[in-house]
Protein backbone atom coordinates (compact mmCIF):
# COMPACT_ATOMS: atom_id res chain seq x y z
CA UNK A 1 0.00 0.00 0.00
CA UNK A 2 1.53 3.84 -1.08
CA UNK A 3 0.75 6.69 1.67
CA UNK A 4 0.92 8.55 -1.46
CA UNK A 5 1.33 8.23 -5.37
CA UNK A 6 2.14 11.67 -7.69
CA UNK A 7 0.77 11.83 -11.61
CA UNK A 8 2.75 14.93 -13.21
CA UNK A 9 5.37 15.79 -15.53
CA UNK A 10 9.17 14.86 -15.48
CA UNK A 11 11.77 17.44 -16.15
CA UNK A 12 15.46 17.94 -15.88
CA UNK A 13 16.37 21.27 -14.36
CA UNK A 14 18.91 23.35 -15.31
CA UNK A 15 20.06 26.01 -12.97
CA UNK A 16 21.25 29.59 -13.82
CA UNK A 17 21.45 32.40 -11.63
CA UNK A 18 21.41 36.08 -13.49
CA UNK A 19 21.75 39.50 -12.20
CA UNK A 20 18.59 40.48 -14.01
CA UNK A 21 16.32 38.69 -16.36
CA UNK A 22 15.62 41.21 -18.53
CA UNK A 23 19.15 41.19 -20.37
CA UNK A 24 17.94 37.98 -21.92
CA UNK A 25 14.80 38.86 -23.03
CA UNK A 26 14.79 38.53 -26.52
CA UNK A 27 11.61 38.06 -29.30
CA UNK A 28 8.73 36.43 -28.00
CA UNK A 29 10.22 35.61 -24.91
CA UNK A 30 10.21 37.70 -21.73
CA UNK A 31 11.19 35.92 -18.32
CA UNK A 32 9.41 37.22 -15.53
CA UNK A 33 9.78 36.04 -11.61
CA UNK A 34 6.99 33.24 -10.86
CA UNK A 35 6.25 32.71 -14.48
CA UNK A 36 6.52 29.63 -16.43
CA UNK A 37 6.90 29.82 -20.20
CA UNK A 38 6.62 27.20 -23.13
CA UNK A 39 8.45 28.08 -26.54
CA UNK A 40 9.95 26.57 -29.26
CA UNK A 41 13.38 24.64 -29.43
CA UNK A 42 15.18 27.37 -31.44
CA UNK A 43 13.76 30.11 -28.59
CA UNK A 44 15.20 27.03 -26.12
CA UNK A 45 18.28 26.86 -27.33
CA UNK A 46 18.91 30.20 -28.12
CA UNK A 47 17.96 30.71 -24.09
CA UNK A 48 20.08 28.42 -22.84
CA UNK A 49 23.69 29.58 -25.18
CA UNK A 50 22.70 33.06 -23.71
CA UNK A 51 22.67 31.50 -19.72
CA UNK A 52 25.81 29.21 -20.69
CA UNK A 53 27.33 32.48 -21.55
CA UNK A 54 26.62 35.17 -19.10
CA UNK A 55 24.46 33.23 -16.80
CA UNK A 56 25.90 31.22 -13.29
CA UNK A 57 25.55 27.40 -13.72
CA UNK A 58 24.84 26.30 -10.18
CA UNK A 59 23.20 22.73 -11.09
CA UNK A 60 21.08 19.94 -12.99
CA UNK A 61 18.74 18.19 -11.00
CA UNK A 62 15.75 16.63 -11.20
CA UNK A 63 11.78 18.39 -11.16
CA UNK A 64 8.32 18.39 -11.78
CA UNK A 65 5.93 20.01 -9.43
CA UNK A 66 4.39 16.21 -8.61
CA UNK A 67 7.67 15.16 -8.45
CA UNK A 68 9.04 17.40 -5.97
CA UNK A 69 6.04 16.86 -3.83
CA UNK A 70 6.30 13.24 -3.75
CA UNK A 71 10.08 13.15 -3.35
CA UNK A 72 9.46 15.30 -0.47
CA UNK A 73 7.20 12.78 1.21
CA UNK A 74 8.84 10.02 0.32
CA UNK A 75 12.46 11.86 2.56
CA UNK A 76 9.83 12.36 5.11
CA UNK A 77 9.23 8.63 5.22
CA UNK A 78 6.35 8.13 3.75
CA UNK A 79 5.87 4.80 0.74
CA UNK A 80 5.41 6.68 -2.36
CA UNK A 81 5.23 5.86 -6.23
CA UNK A 82 4.83 8.21 -9.23
CA UNK A 83 3.22 7.96 -12.75
CA UNK A 84 4.65 9.95 -15.32
CA UNK A 85 6.76 9.74 -18.83
CA UNK A 86 10.58 10.37 -19.04
CA UNK A 87 12.86 9.90 -22.44
CA UNK A 88 15.17 7.03 -23.36
CA UNK A 89 19.13 7.33 -22.56
CA UNK A 90 20.68 8.88 -20.04
CA UNK A 91 18.36 11.75 -19.05
CA UNK A 92 15.86 9.16 -18.45
CA UNK A 93 17.99 7.43 -16.37
CA UNK A 94 18.97 10.36 -14.70
CA UNK A 95 15.29 11.34 -13.76
CA UNK A 96 14.57 8.25 -13.43
CA UNK A 97 17.33 7.73 -10.48
CA UNK A 98 16.90 11.29 -9.03
CA UNK A 99 13.47 9.51 -7.97
CA UNK A 100 15.33 6.47 -6.83
CA UNK A 101 17.50 8.03 -4.74
CA UNK A 102 14.49 9.61 -2.54
CA UNK A 103 13.08 5.79 -2.67
CA UNK A 104 10.10 6.80 -4.97
CA UNK A 105 8.96 4.07 -7.06
CA UNK A 106 9.45 4.16 -10.35
CA UNK A 107 7.61 1.02 -12.09
CA UNK A 108 4.54 3.01 -12.91
CA UNK A 109 6.73 5.66 -14.60
CA UNK A 110 7.01 5.20 -19.06
CA UNK A 111 9.87 6.02 -21.41
CA UNK A 112 10.19 7.07 -24.34
CA UNK A 113 11.26 9.76 -26.97
CA UNK A 114 12.92 12.94 -25.31
CA UNK A 115 13.20 14.04 -21.45
CA UNK A 116 11.75 17.32 -20.78
CA UNK A 117 13.70 19.91 -19.77
CA UNK A 118 13.39 23.47 -18.20
CA UNK A 119 15.49 26.50 -17.86
CA UNK A 120 15.34 27.52 -14.93
CA UNK A 121 16.42 31.15 -13.76
CA UNK A 122 17.43 33.12 -10.37
CA UNK A 123 17.68 36.45 -10.80
CA UNK A 124 19.71 38.11 -8.14
CA UNK A 125 16.23 38.49 -5.92
CA UNK A 126 16.19 34.38 -5.97
CA UNK A 127 13.27 34.66 -7.58
CA UNK A 128 12.90 32.53 -10.50
CA UNK A 129 11.60 32.22 -14.31
CA UNK A 130 10.79 29.28 -16.06
CA UNK A 131 11.16 28.03 -19.88
CA UNK A 132 10.01 24.53 -20.59
CA UNK A 133 10.37 21.78 -22.77
CA UNK A 134 7.92 18.77 -22.21
CA UNK A 135 9.37 16.27 -24.99
CA UNK A 136 7.93 12.92 -23.62
CA UNK A 137 5.62 14.62 -20.65
CA UNK A 138 3.19 15.44 -23.95
CA UNK A 139 3.40 12.03 -25.59
CA UNK A 140 1.50 10.48 -22.39
CA UNK A 141 -1.47 8.75 -22.96
CA UNK A 142 -4.79 7.25 -20.83
CA UNK A 143 -3.39 3.61 -22.25
CA UNK A 144 0.13 4.29 -20.65
CA UNK A 145 -1.66 5.04 -16.92
CA UNK A 146 -1.91 2.04 -14.96
CA UNK A 147 -4.91 2.98 -13.13
CA UNK A 148 -4.39 -0.18 -10.92
CA UNK A 149 -2.03 1.54 -9.09
CA UNK A 150 -4.84 3.68 -7.59
CA UNK A 151 -6.68 0.66 -5.34
CA UNK A 152 -2.82 0.46 -3.65
CA UNK A 153 -2.28 3.59 -2.63
CA UNK A 154 -4.31 6.12 0.37
CA UNK A 155 -3.87 9.38 -1.82
CA UNK A 156 -3.66 10.70 -5.19
CA UNK A 157 -1.45 14.25 -5.58
CA UNK A 158 -1.87 15.29 -9.47
CA UNK A 159 -0.38 18.46 -10.82
CA UNK A 160 -0.04 19.82 -14.50
CA UNK A 161 1.22 19.20 -17.90
CA UNK A 162 1.94 21.11 -20.65
CA UNK A 163 0.10 19.42 -23.57
CA UNK A 164 -3.69 18.32 -24.17
CA UNK A 165 -3.10 14.40 -24.19
CA UNK A 166 -1.84 14.15 -20.89
CA UNK A 167 -4.15 15.98 -19.39
CA UNK A 168 -6.94 13.75 -21.13
CA UNK A 169 -4.96 11.00 -19.75
CA UNK A 170 -5.39 12.57 -16.04
CA UNK A 171 -8.84 12.73 -16.70
CA UNK A 172 -9.67 9.43 -17.84
CA UNK A 173 -7.78 8.29 -14.62
CA UNK A 174 -10.13 10.07 -12.33
CA UNK A 175 -12.95 7.71 -13.63
CA UNK A 176 -10.30 5.11 -12.23
CA UNK A 177 -10.06 6.21 -8.84
CA UNK A 178 -11.70 4.27 -6.13
CA UNK A 179 -14.10 6.29 -3.93
CA UNK A 180 -11.64 5.31 -0.46
CA UNK A 181 -8.82 7.16 -2.00
CA UNK A 182 -8.10 11.01 -1.30
CA UNK A 183 -6.96 12.88 -4.24
CA UNK A 184 -5.41 16.06 -3.73
CA UNK A 185 -4.40 18.74 -7.14
CA UNK A 186 -2.21 21.72 -7.36
CA UNK A 187 -3.50 22.71 -11.01
CA UNK A 188 0.11 25.23 -11.39
CA UNK A 189 -0.30 28.44 -13.92
CA UNK A 190 -0.13 26.14 -17.19
CA UNK A 191 -3.79 24.67 -15.93
CA UNK A 192 -5.15 27.45 -14.39
CA UNK A 193 -4.81 29.66 -17.52
CA UNK A 194 -6.90 27.22 -19.49
CA UNK A 195 -9.70 27.97 -17.11
CA UNK A 196 -12.37 27.06 -14.79
CA UNK A 197 -14.21 24.34 -17.57
CA UNK A 198 -10.82 22.49 -18.07
CA UNK A 199 -10.32 21.55 -14.64
CA UNK A 200 -13.43 21.11 -13.22
CA UNK A 201 -13.22 17.74 -12.98
CA UNK A 202 -10.24 17.46 -10.93
CA UNK A 203 -11.47 20.30 -8.36
CA UNK A 204 -15.33 18.29 -8.27
CA UNK A 205 -12.71 14.73 -6.96
CA UNK A 206 -9.80 16.45 -4.76
CA UNK A 207 -10.06 16.81 -0.96
CA UNK A 208 -7.13 19.12 -1.23
CA UNK A 209 -6.81 21.85 -4.02
CA UNK A 210 -3.26 23.48 -3.87
CA UNK A 211 -3.49 27.35 -5.22
CA UNK A 212 -1.73 30.56 -5.76
CA UNK A 213 -3.22 33.89 -5.14
CA UNK A 214 -2.10 34.55 -8.73
CA UNK A 215 -3.56 31.04 -10.07
CA UNK A 216 -6.92 32.17 -8.16
CA UNK A 217 -7.13 35.51 -10.16
CA UNK A 218 -6.51 33.28 -13.54
CA UNK A 219 -9.55 31.01 -12.96
CA UNK A 220 -11.95 33.36 -10.93
CA UNK A 221 -10.97 37.25 -11.66
CA UNK A 222 -11.55 37.51 -7.91
CA UNK A 223 -8.72 38.13 -4.39
CA UNK A 224 -7.66 35.34 -3.09
CA UNK A 225 -10.48 35.43 -0.32
CA UNK A 226 -13.49 35.18 -2.18
CA UNK A 227 -11.81 33.17 -5.01
CA UNK A 228 -11.24 30.37 -2.77
CA UNK A 229 -14.54 30.26 -1.46
CA UNK A 230 -15.69 30.01 -5.13
CA UNK A 231 -13.45 27.74 -6.06
CA UNK A 232 -14.43 25.49 -2.72
CA UNK A 233 -17.83 25.41 -4.22
CA UNK A 234 -17.17 23.06 -7.13
CA UNK A 235 -15.78 20.24 -4.55
CA UNK A 236 -13.01 20.65 -2.50
CA UNK A 237 -12.97 20.15 1.32
CA UNK A 238 -9.87 22.33 1.67
CA UNK A 239 -8.81 25.20 -0.27
CA UNK A 240 -5.08 26.18 0.49
CA UNK A 241 -3.64 29.71 -1.08
CA UNK A 242 0.16 29.59 -1.13
CA UNK A 243 1.11 33.31 -1.46
CA UNK A 244 4.99 33.22 -1.08
CA UNK A 245 6.40 35.82 0.78
CA UNK A 246 2.91 36.94 2.03
CA UNK A 247 2.41 33.16 3.50
CA UNK A 248 -0.67 31.10 2.83
CA UNK A 249 -4.30 31.26 3.06
CA UNK A 250 -6.51 28.01 3.93
CA UNK A 251 -10.28 27.61 4.03
CA UNK A 252 -12.22 24.54 4.46
CA UNK A 253 -15.82 24.38 5.34
CA UNK A 254 -15.13 24.78 9.05
CA UNK A 255 -12.27 27.70 9.73
CA UNK A 256 -10.38 29.86 7.63
CA UNK A 257 -7.22 31.69 8.39
CA UNK A 258 -3.54 32.80 7.34
CA UNK A 259 -0.08 31.54 8.31
CA UNK A 260 3.15 33.93 7.43
CA UNK A 261 5.60 32.84 5.72
CA UNK A 262 9.18 31.91 7.27
CA UNK A 263 11.81 34.49 7.19
CA UNK A 264 15.07 32.97 6.31
CA UNK A 265 17.67 33.65 3.74
CA UNK A 266 16.70 32.68 -0.05
CA UNK A 267 18.90 30.34 -2.16
CA UNK A 268 16.32 28.95 -4.52
CA UNK A 269 13.16 29.18 -4.39
CA UNK A 270 12.31 26.62 -7.50
CA UNK A 271 9.60 23.97 -5.79
CA UNK A 272 8.94 25.44 -2.74
CA UNK A 273 4.98 25.31 -3.27
CA UNK A 274 5.76 21.95 -4.13
CA UNK A 275 7.43 20.96 -0.90
CA UNK A 276 4.44 22.96 1.01
CA UNK A 277 2.13 20.64 -0.69
CA UNK A 278 4.43 17.70 0.71
CA UNK A 279 4.48 18.66 4.20
CA UNK A 280 0.87 20.11 4.00
CA UNK A 281 -0.73 16.27 3.01
CA UNK A 282 2.24 14.66 5.69
CA UNK A 283 -0.04 16.17 7.95
CA UNK A 284 -3.28 15.35 6.93
CA UNK A 285 -2.28 11.39 6.75
CA UNK A 286 -0.93 11.55 9.71
CA UNK A 287 -4.82 13.34 10.64
CA UNK A 288 -3.32 16.73 12.47
CA UNK A 289 -5.74 19.73 12.37
CA UNK A 290 -5.39 21.65 9.66
CA UNK A 291 -3.33 24.56 11.05
CA UNK A 292 -1.07 22.18 12.31
CA UNK A 293 -0.52 20.98 8.66
CA UNK A 294 -0.27 24.29 7.18
CA UNK A 295 2.78 25.46 10.34
CA UNK A 296 4.46 22.27 9.56
CA UNK A 297 3.88 22.91 5.53
CA UNK A 298 5.48 26.33 5.89
CA UNK A 299 8.36 25.62 7.88
CA UNK A 300 9.50 23.06 5.49
CA UNK A 301 9.24 25.14 2.20
CA UNK A 302 11.12 27.65 4.11
CA UNK A 303 13.88 25.11 4.91
CA UNK A 304 13.63 24.20 1.09
CA UNK A 305 14.24 27.85 0.22
CA UNK A 306 18.08 27.54 1.80
CA UNK A 307 19.64 25.56 -0.48
CA UNK A 308 19.93 24.30 -4.50
CA UNK A 309 17.41 21.58 -5.96
CA UNK A 310 16.22 19.53 -3.57
CA UNK A 311 19.51 19.84 -1.02
CA UNK A 312 17.61 20.91 1.56
CA UNK A 313 14.59 19.39 1.19
CA UNK A 314 12.72 17.88 5.04
CA UNK A 315 13.80 14.38 5.85
CA UNK A 316 11.87 12.03 8.60
CA UNK A 317 13.36 13.89 11.43
CA UNK A 318 11.44 16.86 10.35
CA UNK A 319 8.74 15.34 10.48
CA UNK A 320 8.84 13.82 14.15
CA UNK A 321 10.32 17.18 15.89
CA UNK A 322 7.81 19.19 14.05
CA UNK A 323 4.57 16.84 13.50
CA UNK A 324 4.70 14.20 16.03
CA UNK A 325 7.51 15.05 18.70
CA UNK A 326 5.99 12.53 21.66
CA UNK A 327 4.82 9.22 19.18
CA UNK A 328 7.94 9.16 16.61
CA UNK A 329 6.78 9.24 13.16
CA UNK A 330 4.03 6.10 13.82
CA UNK A 331 1.31 6.38 11.04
Amino acid sequence: MKDVVGFGALNIDLLYEVAFFHPFNFGGVRLEGGREIQGSNEEFQHLLTLLQRDGRFRGRIGGGSAANTIFALSRMGFSTAFIGKVGEGEDGDFLIHSLEAGKVDTRWVRRDHKSGVCLIILDKSQDRSIFMQPNANDTLCADEVDVGLFSQSRLLHMTSFVGKLPMEAQKAALEHLPPHVKMSFDPGEIYARRGLKEVEAFMERCRVLFVTDREIALLTSMGYERGCRKLMSYGPDVVVCKMGKEGSYVLSREEAFKVPAEEVEVVDNTGAGDVYNGGFLAGMILGKPLKDCALFATRVAGKSVTGFGRACYPTEGDLIEYLNPMEGNER
